[in-house]
């Protein structure tokens, strides 16, 4: 039986993939052809194809997310590719500075070596894997540092790699590797001719990615609901979203939503519960900056030490017509998370009332802002990536 050749998109660290930590704008436009402006994913395909082979499987731009420098511009060439094998890739990208973590990193298994470069002022090195027997087949990396930090690289995974890629047989050589970085078009500013040939480009896939898709925006009322979904899965368990009605109970600088969990057809061991997940600049006074603390929560509550401030658990047992309550809190530096989970009759002990309401999600609550292991944990909060405004995992009742 064929199986699936596994390539792993090639992170030579400081070249593809790994391009973080940059700022600003640097780089001028060397080829004649109109006014300079910021290159384009597809131009950046559409140069590095004028040195690499064309029989592409796809050119599109590549992968970004919250961790990609709004100064880096990248395109991904894919060879080979069959319906089982996504194909070897190419992976071009430049960058306005360099990287804060460009130094090879021996200790991760990589090799590297300084390459001559007739790029004026310019400083190039050749980076490489070696094969990890039915695991990886290694990846090859240039990189050129113009002047000035501006940064132009290419990453190349699919061979095998059994040692230095200049003595390979290679589909794709060092030597076209090479060109592609010094191709003096392929800058962060790049002219009118250059931005045309991008274009120009037939077969593209990929679009232009938008470079303030994550910036960071003040958050809203559905929003937040649908960013604890986001973590806690299980849309199918939702009727809808709505308004919380009680952001009112934390400031007029509240934001909150409330999830209708409900049983259905498809999902008939979930219990029907309201679920409001709120944040707000500070704690309403009821629940201070002690949680445990307050009246209305000391008599069942716990609290631990997050990454981000104390996390609190409290809950009110059922208790005759009462079917209780329970409230999972983050306290934050400039602002406080909440969510308040009703509905079923609250269990009395902790275990089985942390088990009912999901709170070994409360890490969701932990997340660092900006570091965060999901995207919806950095988006549970008083801001978000703008993009997740356009997220609707749960249909929006108002």
């Amino acid at each position: 039986m064929l199986t699936a050749k596994v390539v792993r998109p090639f992170a030579v660290v400081g070249v593809v993939g790994v391009l973080v930590g940059v700022s600003g704008c640097s780089g001028e436009a060397v080829d004649a052809g109109g006014d300079p402006g910021r290159i384009t994913h597809r131009a950046v395909a559409a140069v590095a194809l004028e040195h690499l082979p064309t029989d592409t499987s796809s050119r599109a731009a590549s992968y970004t997310d919250e961790s990609t420098p709004s100064e880096q511009v990248s395109g991904d060439l894919r060879y080979g590719a069959d319906g089982e094998y996504d194909g070897d890739l190419v992976s071009v990208a430049v960058s306005a500075q360099p990287p804060e973590e460009g130094a090879c990193r021996r200790e991760l298994g990589q090799h590297c070596v300084d390459l001559p470069t007739e790029v004026k002022n310019a400083e190039m090195q050749l980076r490489w894997t070696e094969e990890e027997p039915e695991e990886d087949p290694g990846g090859v990396g240039v990189v050129l540092m113009r002047e000035g930090g501006e940064t132009a690289s290419i990453g190349y995974s699919g061979p095998t790699i059994t040692g230095d890629p200049r003595r390979l047989d290679m589909p794709i050589s060092v030597e076209k590797l090479v060109a592609v970085v010094e191709d003096p078009r392929l800058r962060y500013q790049a002219t009118a001719s250059t931005l045309t040939l991008g274009e120009e480009l037939d077969d593209w896939e990929g679009g232009e990615p938008d470079p303030a898709a994550y910036e960071r925006v003040r958050n809203t009322d559905h929003g937040i609901a649908q960013a604890y979904v986001g973590g806690r899965g299980g849309y199918g368990y939702y009727k809808g979203v709505i308004r919380s009605p009680l952001r009112k109970q934390f400031g007029p600088d509240a934001i909150g939503g409330r999830l209708l969990q409900r049983s259905s057809p498809d999902f008939t061991g979930m219990p029907d519960a309201d679920i409001d997940v709120l944040a707000a600049p500070s704690p309403p006074a009821w629940m201070t900056r002690e949680p445990c603390s307050a009246p209305t929560l000391r008599k069942h509550c716990v609290t631990t030490k997050g990454e981000r401030g104390p996390l609190v658990f409290a809950w009110q047992p059922a208790k005759g017509d009462d079917v209780g309550w329970a409230w999972m809190i983050s306290v934050r530096e400039k602002e406080v998370v909440a969510v308040r989970y009703q509905g079923p009759r609250m269990p009395a002990g902790y275990d089985d009332a942390a088990m009912l309401t999901e709170w070994n999600q409360g890490e969701q609550l932990d997340s660092q802002g900006g570091e965060a292991e999901s995207e919806f944990a950095d988006d549970l909060s008083l801001w978000c990536d703008r993009e997740h405004l356009d997220a609707r995992p749960v249909k929006q009742l108002d």
